[in-house]
């Protein structure tokens, strides 16, 4: 009797264990979506900011996506901290070599601020509102 009760015990602990596990995994995988959306927002909102041409544009965004999963990956080394940096660094000067060629200093300078986060996208938006209000007075 007190077999059957410990493997029922059992068998209702590991079914918990599995389900909270399943559902453990189908909440990594809702909020790795959700971010994936959120960084393909960013990139385009910032893009979308940039003045340069479409191909131009097409490039910035391939070139920002795949710097993400550089980056991602750098992460999930494990590595210590001065590693981890000194790991980036050689990202951030060796990622954008092509780029560079193609943009100007300021354009180039303004991606870096985006990569690491420096970017606002509200501020952006206030200073178009600002330009588009100058334009507006100074044709009155």
């Amino acid at each position: 009797m007190k077999t059957v009760l410990i493997s029922i015990f059992c068998s209702v602990v590991f079914i918990s264990n599995s389900f909270s596990q399943a559902k453990a995994e189908k909440d990594r995988l809702k909020y790795e979506a959700e971010m994936e959306m959120k960084k393909k927002e960013y990139i385009n909102d910032f893009v979308g900011t940039l003045k340069v041409d479409d191909f131009q544009k097409e490039i910035i965004k391939q070139q920002m996506e795949t710097y993400f999963v550089e980056f991602q990956k750098i992460n999930m080394l494990g590595l210590k901290e001065f590693e981890r940096k000194t790991y980036v660094q050689n990202l951030d000067d060796n990622h954008f070599r092509d780029l560079k060629a193609m943009i100007t200093e300021e354009q180039m300078s303004k991606i870096m601020d985006a990569l690491k986060g420096k970017w606002n996208h509200n501020e952006e938006k206030k200073k178009k509102k600002k330009e588009k209000k100058r334009k507006r007075k100074d044709k009155s």
